[in-house]
């Protein structure tokens, strides 16, 4: 069906060519009811990807005609806008969808497949008209289907992983252990009151490289520096002794994996849009990334300061380590998290959660952010140092004033 006479009308010609002809191509809604009864359970495949995010025709209401459309255990393989799997709203859809159907997998794609839109999807494969019960969920993400984006196209690359992601579902069909480091199974009961089915929650974290880690904890102090010679005006309200002040706090456990909320007491953001703000002295944090999140330098009520400096994470899951006292964006789900330590925690400690928080960033997206309740769910886990991470004498206030002092040194003209 479709409700564009054009397209209707190359679609007929298309299929024609193809052997098909006219019968199989109607003009019309898919919605009407005297359509839908023409098609119910007479088909046993359906392939969709239907329109994102309109108003009057949502996904899911494609995706029920189509299971209305399938005999008893016909399958659904539908590319389908991510937002559906992970928002609140469509809580009570998906649970009701579980009391009907099964839903065999849900596998995350690249977020330009779509190239130019960026809007994240998944491909979800479903049974029709058999309740799901306690039966086990696929769940993979695929980063790489084979092409990355180059120069407004897309372009083949090595290391594609489509061909082990649909070995691994095969695999999972025939009821056999997967596997695989990007693919994993869950039990059907763990979604069975409208939890998410996005691949981004129920997928363990991949083991990383010690070349990894450390590059990752290099780029947390780096983007602190590349903050500073943009606002070179923020070496000066640097906090002395950042670093010091969790000394009284309870000694930070080594060697332990626990959620994120064990290790820090986890608030949102307390300022409006920094368009409400005069300029000022105080760093403005927002959803930037190249300048350590901060977007401007500004004035705001001394109650919405966080006036210690801390942990900082974006909407889309960007964390930064804050070392001077800052404002915060607090606007619903696109707020900026604080994380405040529960335990004594260096500065070196401090990078070393920034850096596992942007390990797992792969986890948030527009449709998904990283909201208070996602943060802070217990399979969102961290693991402490396996020993503690002492800072050096040359604290971060002095390496900043001194990056600085060498950026105006060899700023001067020659």
């Amino acid at each position: 069906f479709d409700t564009n006479p054009t397209i209707w009308a190359l679609s007929t010609l298309n299929m024609f060519f193809r052997g098909d002809g006219k019968g199989h191509m109607e003009n019309g809604s898919c919605f009407d009811s005297h359509n839908r009864a023409l098609i119910d359970e007479k088909y046993t495949r359906a392939y969709l990807n239907p329109p994102f995010s309109q108003d009057e025709e949502p996904e899911r209401m494609f995706i029920h005609t189509a299971m209305d459309a399938l005999e008893p255990d016909g399958i659904l393989a539908a590319v389908v806008y991510a937002g559906i799997f992970a928002d609140d709203e469509h809580r009570a859809w998906r649970e009701s969808f579980l009391r009907e159907h099964t839903l065999l997998g849900m596998i995350s794609l690249p977020e330009d497949i779509f190239y130019p839109t960026a809007a994240p999807t998944s491909i979800m494969i479903a049974a029709a008209q058999i309740p799901h019960g306690n039966k086990k969920v696929f769940m993979s993400r695929i980063w790489n289907d084979g092409y990355e984006k180059l120069k407004g196209r897309r372009v083949p690359v090595p290391g594609g992983q489509l061909s082990e992601v649909a070995s691994a579902f095969h695999t999972f069909l025939k009821n056999k252990p997967i596997k695989s480091q990007i693919c994993t199974t869950i039990d059907g009961n763990m979604m069975a009151n409208g939890e998410e089915w996005s691949p981004q929650l129920w997928l363990p974290q991949p083991q990383a490289s010690q070349a990894e880690v450390k590059a990752a904890q290099e780029n947390v102090l780096q983007s602190i520096f590349r903050c500073v010679a943009h606002h070179p005006d923020m070496a000066d309200v640097v906090l002395p002794n950042f670093g010091n002040q969790y000394s009284k706090l309870p000694p930070l456990p080594t060697n332990k994996e626990e959620p994120l909320s064990f290790f820090f007491d986890i608030q949102n953001g307390k300022s409006s849009g920094i368009k409400n703000y005069q300029e000022g002295a105080t760093p403005y944090v927002s959803s930037g990334d190249a300048t350590n999140s901060v977007i401007g330098m500004t004035t705001g009520p001394g109650a919405e300061i966080f006036k210690t400096g801390a942990i900082t994470l974006t909407a889309f899951g960007n964390a930064a380590l804050q070392p001077w006292p800052f404002l915060a964006r607090g606007n619903g789900g696109s707020s900026v998290r604080v994380l405040i330590p529960k335990f004594n925690m260096s500065v070196r400690e401090l990078i070393w959660f920034c850096a596992q928080l942007n390990m797992q960033r792969w986890r948030f997206f527009y449709a998904r952010m990283a909201i208070k309740g996602r943060i802070s769910e217990s399979n969102f886990k961290f693991k402490s140092p396996k020993r503690r991470l002492p800072d050096n004498a040359n604290n971060i206030a002095k390496k900043l004033k001194q990056f600085r002092q060498t950026l105006k040194t060899e700023s001067k003209l020659w």
